[in-house]
C-alpha cells in the first residue's frame, strides 16, 4: 500500500516538474514571437510570413494557457500552494494575459479573415 502511494507522488512530482518548465518555455516562446511579430511590422515583413508568425503565437499561447491551468492544478493536488505564491500568482498572470493577447490575436485574425 506505501509503495503505491510513493509511487503516485513520484509521478505526480515528476509531472509537476515537467509542466513548471513547459510553462516557462512556452511563456518564453510566445513572448518572443510577439516580439517577431512587432519587429515585422516595422520591418515590413511579408505578409505570409506575418500570418505565419500569427499562427504560431496562436497555438503556443494556447499551450501556455492549457499547461498554465494544468499547472496549478497540480500544485493543489500536491499541496504545495503555501511556498509557493510567489510562482502561483505568476502563473496566474501569465495565464491571464496569455489568454487576453490570445483573444486579441483571434480578434485580428477574424478582421483580416486570415
Amino acid at each position: 500500500m506505501q509503495s503505491h502511494s510513493r509511487g503516485r507522488i513520484f509521478i505526480l512530482s515528476s509531472l509537476y516538474w515537467l509542466v513548471a518548465r513547459v510553462v516557462v518555455f512556452f511563456f518564453i516562446f510566445a513572448l518572443l514571437l510577439f516580439l517577431l511579430y512587432l519587429l515585422g511590422n516595422f520591418q515590413e515583413f511579408l505578409d505570409s510570413t506575418q500570418i505565419f508568425l500569427i499562427q504560431l503565437l496562436k497555438v503556443s499561447l494556447l499551450a501556455e494557457v492549457f499547461f498554465g491551468l494544468l499547472y496549478l492544478l497540480l500544485v493543489f493536488l500536491m499541496r504545495r500552494q503555501r511556498r509557493l505564491l510567489g510562482k502561483l500568482i505568476l502563473c496566474f498572470l501569465s495565464i491571464v494575459g496569455s489568454f487576453l493577447l490570445l483573444l486579441a490575436f483571434s480578434f485580428l485574425s477574424a478582421w483580416f479573415q486570415l
